[in-house]
């Protein structure tokens, strides 16, 4: 039976389509606020440049594994007639700048709320986009982007041509999915056999995305092949609804009507099909999850928790729909009804783990309460809660060094310590009470010319309030041992002293030299001039 009250927006108040901007396409205009929100950047400032616009955020593991490329890029390609802008969406400004400091962002990055991201069509990131300097979108790309292909892109909108990928993974993509290779006009068993091979290659299409889709080495487009699939899907839910005889067949057309949909990147329309389908079968309580997921996409985040309210109160021992309830609510700005929710997940996650049948379950659960306890102490940070954030990244770090940091989990793991160290320093900017804060771990960054092997490398970052002085000098080294605080090409040997950028935060490399290899360095402390101390838990070298 029905177990919860869910209902659809009225027609008048049903968010419309997001945006499906392609290459040729002018370009939307959008506004955004500085990181300090005293400024507003929008794209009145690009008139007349190529702009790079690249979207992303600190939680989304693929945008900070290309953050090195966009960095290069950046460094190569930033000229009088190109300008980058990263915004985030989803995100409050401490943790951002804590990022920013962290792996040397020089372009500016800016916030927004979703009207951004619909404008440009975005539902997935990292989303890059660029746009030619008479405001025509000349490439679009969702995924990892390399420095390269990015060459590329700008070179095109110079010339004020489209980037299209061509060759023969390409071609052979588009031929698996061409609509015309399909005929959907018979009669049910007929459609039955033509859908069923619809959805085989678009499988098909899917594994080979996964292994050509990305970086440098990619021979598909994402998003173009993602928008072929929905092409071929289209009509094949169409003929599948005309062709259904039962209710059961109509919600398995709404369905397959609402991944096209969303492969089309219209999940207005998928979120319709997908209530259509809750009408004909209210008791199955998966739609009300998956509208809640459509609705995330769509960034229409009330109605999207709506969803998964009525759903967790249908499965309410169901981990991931809490976590969707969260996660909802996170990004609607709802923090403390968030961190309730969240603090909820993780029991249940907790179950999750205990519950695993097989090895490879029981990681995919500690990965997923990893993970979940990130955005739980992001929520906190969010609040100012500096107990609460501490608790949080506490139990994410312990979960998440259960991983393989080799596994397939790798970027989790390490992700979980370098969000740690950020969300820490972020909480701490906001309500530190005017003492430096002090963040120390593994370093995660290219080494300066010179580094060597046998030097122990840390990450330091440190924080207070713009322009404040800060002197640092590192404690307790053994005979022969020096201390390095490394920034801008210029290392400082035992101490440091400097003035904080207007972020108020600032990233050093710190190492620790040994006299000779394999010594051991034990137990280093960084301490400020305003009595705040960092302990490096120096190991030995192998």
């Amino acid at each position: 039976m029905r177990t919860a009250a869910y209902a659809a927006p009225a027609p008048a108040d049903q968010p419309a389509n997001a945006s499906s901007l392609s290459p040729g396409d002018a370009a939307p205009a959008f506004l955004a606020r500085s990181l300090e929100g005293q400024r507003q950047i929008g794209s009145a400032d690009f008139a007349g440049k190529i702009l790079v616009v690249n979207f992303w955020a600190t939680w989304c593991p693929p945008c900070r594994a290309e953050t090195p490329d966009m960095i290069r890029a950046y460094r190569k390609l930033g000229a009088k007639d190109v300008a980058f802008l990263g915004i985030d969406t989803t995100e409050v400004a401490s943790v951002v700048k804590t990022f920013l400091s962290a792996k040397g962002v020089p372009y500016p990055i800016a916030l927004a709320g979703p009207a951004a991201y619909n404008g440009f069509g975005i539902a997935y990131i990292p989303t890059t986009v660029v746009i030619d300097a008479h405001g025509i979108v000349r490439a679009r790309w969702t995924g990892t982007l390399a420095e390269q292909r990015l060459a590329t892109f700008v070179a095109d909108a110079r010339a004020g041509k489209n980037y299209v990928i061509s060759g023969p993974d390409e071609t052979m993509v588009e031929s698996l999915l061409a609509p015309a290779g399909y005929d959907f006009s018979g009669d049910a068993g007929a459609v039955a056999a033509q859908v069923a091979r619809a959805k085989a290659n678009v499988d098909a299409a899917e594994s080979f995305i996964d292994a050509h889709g990305s970086g440098e080495s990619a021979t598909v487009d994402y998003a173009h092949v993602t928008a072929l699939e929905g092409a071929l899907l289209l009509p094949a839910a169409q003929a599948s609804m005309r062709v259904a005889a039962t209710d059961t067949d109509r919600v398995a057309a709404d369905r397959l009507l609402a991944g096209a949909d969303g492969k089309l990147n219209r999940y207005a329309d998928a979120v319709a099909a997908l209530e259509n389908a809750y009408t004909l079968a209210p008791n199955d309580a998966k739609l009300l999850l998956d509208i809640a997921k459509a609705d995330y996409r769509l960034h229409d985040y009330p109605n999207g928790i709506a969803a998964a309210t009525a759903y967790t109160a249908a499965e309410p021992n169901d981990s991931d729909g809490w976590d969707w309830l969260g996660t909802s609510q996170q990004r609607a700005t709802k923090f403390s009804d968030a961190a309730t929710t969240y603090e909820h997940t993780l029991v249940l996650m907790h179950g999750d783990i205990a519950a695993a049948k097989t090895p490879g379950d029981r990681i995919d659960a500690i990965a997923n309460l990893a993970d979940t306890a990130l955005d739980l102490a992001n929520v906190y940070v969010a609040l100012g809660d500096v107990a609460g954030a501490t608790r949080a990244f506490a139990t994410a770090n312990e979960f998440g060094d259960q991983l393989d940091p080799k596994g397939e989990y790798a970027d989790l793991y390490r992700n979980v310590h370098e969000r740690t160290q950020e969300g820490l320093i972020a909480v701490h900017m906001a309500h530190g009470g005017g003492k430096t804060a002090l963040s120390v771990a593994p370093w995660t960054g290219a080494d300066l010319p010179g580094s060597i092997a046998a030097t122990l490398k840390y990450r330091l970052i440190v924080a207070n309030a713009p322009s404040a002085k800060v002197d640092l000098r590192a404690l307790g080294l053994r005979p022969g041992w020096v201390a390095s605080f490394c920034a801008d090409g210029l290392c400082s040997p035992n101490r440091v002293s400097f003035t904080l950028p207007e972020s108020g935060v600032k990233t050093y490399e710190f190492q620790l030299v040994p006299p000779s290899r394999g010594r051991a360095a034990g137990s280093v402390t960084i301490h400020s001039s305003d009595g705040v101390n960092a302990l490096v838990l120096a190991v030995v070298p192998t």
